[in-house]
């Protein structure tokens, strides 16, 4: 087990290392294109889209929560975060929930209390309840210290 683990945290580590290379630099990447309408999109514009992104964060998280707990899988904490990563970033890149920061966050965090719920195989309701009522709470505390500061 202790084996599997480690070859899991070798190759979490790896595929890390490799997209944030691809996306910071382009490395040897920088030739190719993504063909879309424009044909102007690489493989760095692509990385820095909120839900490739957010995706590769979460399931970096999940790998690394099932490394190191014994609550999840690697695997499941690795769906499980790359889902929950893509789904807020999609919020976040969303233009109307963009002028409505409440609604926007409180389903951030609905999302990622669902995500965290799956992996550990808790109760997915309460998950997404406690998680919208952290992001609520989040936008709130945002907005009094912009106000105050």
């Amino acid at each position: 087990m202790n084996m599997l683990k480690a070859i899991s945290f070798k190759t979490g580590l790896i595929a890390l290392v490799l997209l944030s290379v691809a996306g910071t630099t382009g490395g040897a990447f920088a030739d190719y294109r993504a063909y879309n309408n424009n044909n102007q999109s690489t493989l760095r514009n692509l990385w820095n889209k909120p839900v490739v992104r957010d995706a590769a964060v979460g399931s970096a998280i999940g790998v690394g929560a099932g490394l190191f707990t014994h609550k999840t899988s690697v695997g499941k904490g690795a769906i499980a975060g790359g889902l929950a990563g893509a789904g807020t970033g999609a919020l976040r890149q969303s233009t109307y929930f963009r002028d409505k920061p409440l609604v926007r966050n409180t389903l951030q965090g609905a999302v990622i209390g669902t995500g965290a719920s799956y992996a550990t195989d808790s109760n997915r309701l309460k998950g997404a309840a406690v998680g919208a009522g952290a992001g609520a709470g989040y936008h709130y505390i945002r907005k009094f210290l912009d106000e105050r500061y």
